[in-house]
């Protein structure tokens, strides 16, 4: 008999195994993966870091997991400069598109005004608040 169940003390092991399974799944079905992961950061000169993003890279498009920038360093360039660089890598292993995730308390306008278009939103999670969901196409 099957049963549904929520993974306690083997939950990492089926997390591993789940993501494997899905993976030959994706490869089997959409061709070579092409999977890479790039955490970019910024450091001050005495190596404390400020900030980063984390860029992840699948077939033909790149995905921004997060981009987070310290209280200090928000406001001098530095986000800019981590985008940037992620949309060089990104158009550098192939990829055609760029997308993010972020919320209405977080950086819309930021990603706006770098040539992301909002596709999409999820409203009341948190409440009062939206998520929203940005592309930009790196080549044509």
């Amino acid at each position: 008999m099957t049963r549904i169940a929520v993974e306690r003390a083997k939950a990492a092991a089926a997390s591993s195994a789940l993501w494997r399974g899905l993976a030959r799944f994706n490869r089997e079905r959409g061709g070579p993966f092409r999977y890479s992961r790039n955490v970019i950061t910024a450091r001050d000169d005495k190596g404390r870091l400020l900030g980063g993003l984390i860029l992840q890279s699948y077939w033909r498009e790149s995905y921004v997991e997060l981009l987070w920038l310290s209280a200090r360093a928000r406001g001098a360039g530095l986000g800019s400069g981590l985008l940037e660089e992620a949309e060089r890598r990104a158009l550098r292993r192939g990829s055609r598109l760029i997308h993010l995730t972020t919320y209405s308390f977080q950086a819309p306008r930021f990603y706006e005004k770098h040539g992301y278009r909002r596709f999409g939103g999820i409203s009341g999670s948190p409440k009062g608040r939206t998520r929203h969901f940005y592309v930009k196409r790196l080549r044509t």
